[in-house]
């Protein structure tokens, strides 16, 4: 097994300064690639997180990234290729929840704040990474989506609406590159511990209820993602394009037919 697949390539990630987004950028790292970490509005969580890649052997950069706004992106891309190199893989994970609240209720500000960091924003750095990619007809595009590309979400429509469509985008696109040389996959994570949702995994009734709904029992750890992304964004997945893996202890199995219908 080669410990270090992924050695000299540049991997960009958005939204990494915590979370799914950290524990992707040190993955990646310790298998030999060099990471851009972005963050939107916590400059010192990125910065630890850039000192732990070089604690690792690998060069890192930190740059303030807002995905939905077009110069930003262009500048951050800028950034990277001018400290690091060409960009090889590309993890879209930035994200937000969104107001929460029914469509009735939620306005038309609310409803496109969740679209324009959840959908532009892939949309925009995907974009500007691709030229590049298809020159050296090589690299990887990974959208991070959710359990809710097919699971509806009462109070979260525009969420579920945004990952849904980024799994169709993630499909579309790979056939459009599909003599390019670059593949486009997508991971659809379910509950992990992560700081947006810290609400739910330090209560207990709320944890109690969300284990009813997935198989394995318990929450997953964000590690459990990271390692999933390394595998699939390196050669060892290079039959692997336009196509969603769900990674979310068996919750879109519909546990609540276990037993029945």
């Amino acid at each position: 097994m080669n410990l270090h697949p992924l050695h000299g390539r540049v991997a960009a990630i958005s939204g990494s300064s915590g979370g799914i987004g950290k524990a992707i950028a040190m993955a990646l790292a310790e298998a030999g690639a060099d990471i851009a970490v972005s963050y939107h509005s916590h400059r010192e969580e990125a910065e630890e997180i850039v000192s732990d890649i070089t604690v690792v052997g690998r060069r890192a950069t930190c740059e303030q990234l807002n995905v939905g706004d077009e110069p930003s992106v262009a500048a951050w891309i800028a950034a990277i290729e001018r400290y690091l190199g060409p960009i090889a893989i590309l993890i879209n994970n930035a994200g937000i929840d969104g107001k929460t609240g029914n469509v009735a209720e939620i306005n038309a500000a609310d409803w496109d704040q969740v679209i324009q960091v959840n959908l532009r924003g892939p949309f925009l750095c995907s974009r500007a990474v691709l030229p590049g990619m298809m020159s050296r007809k090589s690299g990887v595009i990974l959208n991070i989506t959710s359990v809710h590309e097919v699971i509806p979400w009462a109070g979260h429509t525009a969420y579920c609406a945004t990952k849904a469509a980024l799994g169709m985008m993630t499909r579309s696109m790979a056939l459009e590159l599909q003599d390019s040389g670059v593949r486009v996959v997508a991971v659809a994570p379910g509950a992990i511990r992560t700081p947006i949702n810290r609400n739910v995994w330090e209560n207990p009734e709320k944890m109690a209820d969300l284990k009813t709904k997935i198989p394995l029992g318990r929450i997953g750890e964000p590690q459990e993602i990271a390692r999933i992304v390394r595998l699939l964004v390196s050669d060892d997945a290079s039959y692997l394009t336009g196509t969603t893996v769900t990674v979310d202890g068996g919750m879109t199995a519909y546990p609540s037919f276990a037993h029945g219908g």
